[in-house]
C-alpha cells in the first residue's frame, strides 16, 4: 500500500510496518484497528462487531501485536486516537488527491483548532465535521472535552458530536478512533446513530440542526471535469504535448455531463459562490455558516488561500466582514509536510465567530511557521475592516508578516492610483493570444513561410525578450538554452491559422509579462517590450494602452519591473499573475511627462535595446537601480521602507561572489540602496562602499541565477 510521505506518515511509519506486516487488505486493516481501538478503550470488539452487524470472518489478531503497536505510537508526539484516524484512512494516490481535491488533515492542524477552541467548549456543545472523513478534528475537540469534562464524555458524545461523509469506510474509521477513548460500547452506538453517510452539502436532514463548533477540512477541488483528469482516472497514459490513446469520449460526456447537472444544484442552493466556477470549499464553508449557531457559534476551517485573494470568493469574504463578530485567520505554506502536495501551496486556518453584537471591526491574520518546538505564529497583524474595505475594495487580504509591511502596503496603494478599467492613459487592453494547450493543433515546429513565432512563459524576463533558446524535446521535456535575446521558439503558427483580432494585434509593439510567479521566486513579477511580428501564449499576456503614447509601455515596464511592485504582487499571489490580482496593484501617481517619468522611461529603452552587454556592463545596474529608486520615491516610501522591501528578495545573487568571506553576495541589494543614498543624499555611505567592494570581485547586480552563464566574471576587478 503506498502512502505518501508527510510528516504524518513519517511519524507513524514504524505502526504502519506493523499494519502491513500483520494484514492483506484495507479490509483487515480496518478489522486490526478495530480491535486496536478495543484494547485501548476497554470495549470488546466482538460486542462491537455485533452491535454494528459488521461480518469479520472470524479475524483474529493477537494482543501482543497490538501491544507493540500501542508502543509504537507512543514513542511518536501523536495521540493514540488521532494515530488510529490517520492509519485508518482509505488509501489513495496523490494523484486521485489533487484531482478530488481530498487532502487528509494532519494531526498538528486538529491539535491547533482543538486548542483554539478548548474555552468554547461547554457540556452540551454540539459540535459537527460536514466532511469528517476518519474525524481526525473532531477527534481532537472531543480530547480537549474529555479534558475538561471526562464525567460527562459519554453523555457527550451520544448526544453532541455529530459527523456526515460520503464514505461509510470513512465514518467507520471516525467511529473506530472515539471508540479508542470509551469503555462504553452503547455511547459509541448511540453516538453512530446521529452520524449519516451522505452528501452533506445537498441532504435535508443535515440541515435540520444548529451546531455550537463546526471544523471541517473540505474537499478543494473544483466541480469540473477536464479531459486530462479524467484520462488519469480511467488509467489512459499521455505524454504532454501529444494526444490521448483510446479515449473513451462517449463516458468522459456521460461523466461531464452529470457533474454540471451536480453543479447547477450546488450554486442554485449556495449564494455566495454566485457566478464563479466553484470550488468545493466554497461550498462547505458557506453551509458552515449557515448552520453554526447565530448568537454563539464557532467555525473552524481548512481552506486553500484563494479565499482571501481570489476574485470568485469575494461574496463570502464580504458576508464573513459583516456578519462576524470575530475573525482569525492563519496562513500557511506547506514546507512542513501537512499534506501530499507542492511545500509552496499555501492554505488557511480560518476561524468565524458568530453573534448579535456589533459588526465585526478587525480581522486579525498571522502566518504559521515552523520552528525545532513545533507550529508557531508570527504577529497578530490587525486589519482594521473599514480600513480593508477603503483600501483594499476587494476585500483581499494582503499576506504581511508584521505591522511595518502593512503600513508599507497602504501606503503604496494611498500614494497609488488606479489603472486597467480606467478611462484615462492607463487604460489597459490585455489580453491571452493564443492558448497553448487548445491552439496547440494550429502550431508548427518549424519555421516557414508567414509563420509566426509563439512566445512562451520562459522567453520572459524582466526587460528581456527571447531569454530562451529552444533545442530539442516538447511539452515539459523541452530542451532551451540561455541566450542574450532573440532566442528561437519552440513553436510557430502560420497567419493563416490567426484571426482577425489576432492579426491586426501581433502588428503592434505591447508589453507583456510572465503569469507564472511565486513569492518565494528569485523575482514574481517579470515584464518586457513584445515586439510585432510574435505572438504569445497564455502563459504571456499581453497589454496596450490604447488611450497613451507609445513611450506609456516603457514607463509601465520600469514600475512593474521595480522592487516595490514586485514586494506588492508577492502580498497578493499564489502561483499566478492573473488580471484581477494585476489591477489591484496601483500605479504611482507619475506624469508622464514629469522629469522622473521620462527618466525611467529612457532608461528602460536603453535597457530593452541591449543585447549580451547587458549581464556585462555597469551602466546597466546603475540606472536599473536610479529606475527603483524614482518607482520608490513616487509612491512615497522612506529609505527605512526600501529596505524592508528589499529583505523579501533572499535569493537573489546565488552566483555571484560575495564580499568580505560573507555566506551570500547582496550585490543587487547594494546596488539599490547605494542610489538610495545618493537619491536621498544621505550623509551614510555603507551600501555604496559594499557595492563597489562587490564590483571589484566580478559581481553583478540584477542578473538572474540561471543567466549569470552569460556574464563574465572579471578577475581582480573590471
Amino acid at each position: 500500500m503506498s502512502r505518501s510521505q508527510t510528516y504524518e506518515r513519517i511519524q507513524l511509519y514504524k505502526a504502519e510496518i506493523i499494519l502491513q506486516k500483520y494484514t492483506n487488505s484495507f479490509e483487515e486493516r480496518v478489522l486490526l484497528l478495530e480491535c486496536f481501538a478495543g484494547y485501548i478503550g476497554g470495549i470488546s470488539v466482538t460486542e462491537y462487531w455485533k452491535v454494528f452487524k459488521i461480518d469479520s470472518k472470524g479475524y483474529h489478531i493477537d494482543d501482543s501485536i497490538l501491544y507493540d503497536l500501542k508502543q509504537e505510537i507512543l514513542k511518536t508526539d501523536i495521540s493514540i486516537a488521532m494515530a488510529i484516524s490517520s492509519l485508518i484512512r482509505e488509501p489513495i494516490n496523490i494523484e486521485e488527491q489533487k484531482k478530488q481535491g481530498a487532502f487528509y488533515t494532519d494531526y498538528r492542524l486538529a491539535e491547533i483548532i482543538a486548542k483554539d477552541f478548548y474555552d468554547e467548549i461547554k457540556v452540551e456543545s454540539k459540535v459537527v465535521d460536514f466532511a469528517a472523513g476518519t474525524g481526525i478534528l473532531l477527534v481532537g475537540i472531543a480530547q480537549k472535552y474529555k479534558e475538561k469534562y471526562k464525567e460527562s464524555f459519554d453523555e457527550w458524545i451520544q448526544k453532541g458530536l455529530y459527523a456526515y461523509d460520503l464514505s461509510e469506510y470513512a465514518l467507520r474509521g471516525a467511529t473506530v478512533a472515539i471508540m479508542s477513548m470509551t469503555s462504553n460500547l452503547s455511547a459509541i452506538r448511540k453516538m453512530v446513530s446521529k452520524w449519516k453517510v451522505c452528501d452533506s452539502l445537498l441532504d435535508e436532514e443535515v440541515d435540520r440542526n444548529n451546531y455550537d463548533i463546526v471544523v471541517g477540512n473540505p474537499p478543494w477541488g473544483k466541480l469540473k471535469l477536464s479531459r486530462h483528469s479524467f484520462a488519469r482516472r480511467e488509467g489512459t497514459e499521455r505524454i504532454y504535448g501529444s494526444d490521448y490513446n483510446c479515449f473513451n469520449y462517449e463516458k468522459y460526456e456521460e461523466k461531464k455531463n452529470g457533474l454540471a447537472e451536480y453543479r447547477r444544484d450546488i450554486k442554485e442552493k449556495y449564494n455566495l459562490i454566485m457566478n464563479t466556477e466553484p470550488d468545493m470549499y466554497m461550498a462547505f464553508l458557506e453551509k458552515a455558516i449557515s448552520l453554526a449557531n447565530p448568537k454563539s457559534g464557532k467555525i473552524s476551517f481548512l481552506v486553500p488561500a484563494g479565499l482571501i485573494r481570489s476574485k470568485g470568493t469575494k461574496a463570502i469574504r464580504k458576508y464573513l466582514l459583516n456578519n462576524s463578530i470575530k475573525l482569525k485567520i492563519r496562513l500557511f505554506d506547506n514546507k512542513a509536510k501537512f499534506f501530499a502536495i507542492d511545500s509552496r501551496f499555501k492554505f488557511l486556518m480560518i476561524s468565524i465567530y458568530s453573534g448579535i453584537q456589533s459588526q465585526l471591526k478587525n480581522v486579525v491574520f498571522s502566518i504559521g511557521s515552523i520552528e525545532k518546538s513545533g507550529i508557531s505564529f508570527g504577529d497578530d497583524i490587525i486589519f482594521n475592516t473599514r480600513k480593508l474595505k477603503k483600501i483594499r475594495p476587494d476585500l483581499t487580504i494582503p499576506e504581511v508578516k508584521t505591522v511595518q509591511e502593512r503600513d508599507i502596503f497602504y501606503k503604496v496603494i494611498d500614494n497609488g492610483i488606479k489603472w486597467g478599467k480606467t478611462e484615462d492613459i492607463w487604460k489597459a487592453d490585455i489580453s491571452r493570444e493564443v492558448d497553448m494547450t487548445n491552439d496547440r493543433k494550429k502550431f508548427v515546429k518549424n519555421l516557414c513561410a508567414e509563420a509566426i513565432p509563439v512566445v512562451e512563459g520562459r522567453m520572459v524576463q524582466q526587460y528581456r525578450f527571447g531569454v530562451k533558446s529552444y533545442i530539442s524535446g516538447s511539452g515539459r521535456s523541452a530542451v532551451w538554452t540561455p541566450c542574450a535575446k532573440n532566442g528561437k521558439a519552440q513553436f510557430y503558427v502560420t497567419k493563416d491559422k490567426l484571426n482577425k483580432e489576432q492579426l491586426k494585434r501581433i502588428t503592434k509593439k505591447r508589453v507583456g509579462y510572465c503569469d507564472i510567479a511565486g513569492q518565494t521566486n528569485e523575482r514574481a513579477m517579470m515584464s518586457t517590450i513584445i515586439p510585432a511580428g510574435v505572438i504569445c501564449g497564455n502563459k504571456v499576456p499581453t497589454i496596450i494602452f490604447p488611450n497613451a503614447p507609445e513611450d506609456i509601455l516603457y514607463l509601465w515596464i520600469g514600475i512593474t519591473n521595480s522592487f516595490v511592485f514586485d514586494w506588492m504582487i508577492r502580498r497578493v499571489i499564489s502561483t499566478t499573475i492573473n488580471y484581477f490580482l494585476l489591477f489591484n496593484i496601483p500605479m504611482p501617481k507619475l506624469d508622464i511627462q514629469s522629469k522622473e517619468a521620462k527618466t525611467i522611461i529612457n532608461n528602460v529603452k536603453i535597457i530593452s535595446s541591449m543585447g549580451e552587454e547587458y549581464y556585462n556592463d555597469s551602466f546597466m545596474q546603475n540606472i536599473r537601480a536610479e529606475i527603483d529608486i524614482l518607482v520608490a520615491q513616487a509612491y512615497g516610501l522612506t529609505f527605512e521602507e526600501i529596505k524592508i522591501i528589499l529583505n523579501d528578495f533572499p535569493i537573489m545573487d546565488r552566483k555571484q561572489p560575495a564580499i568580505n568571506r560573507e555566506k551570500k553576495s547582496t550585490i543587487t541589494r547594494d546596488s539599490v540602496l547605494s542610489m538610495a543614498e545618493q537619491k536621498w543624499n544621505s550623509n551614510s555611505t555603507i551600501y555604496t562602499d559594499r557595492y563597489r567592494q562587490a564590483k571589484k570581485i566580478g559581481a553583478h547586480a540584477y542578473i538572474p541565477t540561471e543567466m549569470t552563464i552569460l556574464s563574465k566574471v572579471y578577475e581582480g576587478g573590471e
